[in-house]
């Protein structure tokens, strides 16, 4: 399949310890993680992500970065070891238009699909 994981506090399997620490009627934030069932699938989808590269550092617009690659670039194989993928790609949503930003997300997991139909 195309996208292998999402993680989000909202699916997550220990959603309850995200529960316990947040406002009241607040949600899970605009951060989220996602893997694919082929490197070459996250690099396409990466590619074409129209958003700013790089970590997030709290703004208000939307970044994407290949997190593993980017955290523990010198330490693969350790992060690996606890289930941590190589080709994690990590979002942050800022305050752009929702509609637009779902359009992008969208192109830019076309362009993954499309690496797997070759």
């Amino acid at each position: 399949s195309l996208v292998k994981r999402v993680y989000y506090p909202k699916y997550s399997p220990t959603r309850g310890h995200y529960d316990q620490c947040r406002n009241p009627g607040g949600g899970y934030g605009g951060l989220l993680s996602v893997t694919f069932g082929q490197v070459e699938q996250a690099v396409a989808f990466f590619d074409a992500l129209e958003v700013q590269k790089g970590p997030s550092l709290g703004t208000n617009f939307t970044l994407s970065c290949p997190y593993t690659i980017l955290a523990h670039y010198g330490e693969l194989e350790w992060a690996a070891s606890f289930g941590v993928e190589a080709d994690l790609i990590r979002i942050s949503f800022g305050l752009e238009d929702r509609q637009d930003l779902e359009e992008r997300v969208e192109r830019a997991l076309n362009a993954a699909e499309r690496v797997s139909q070759r």
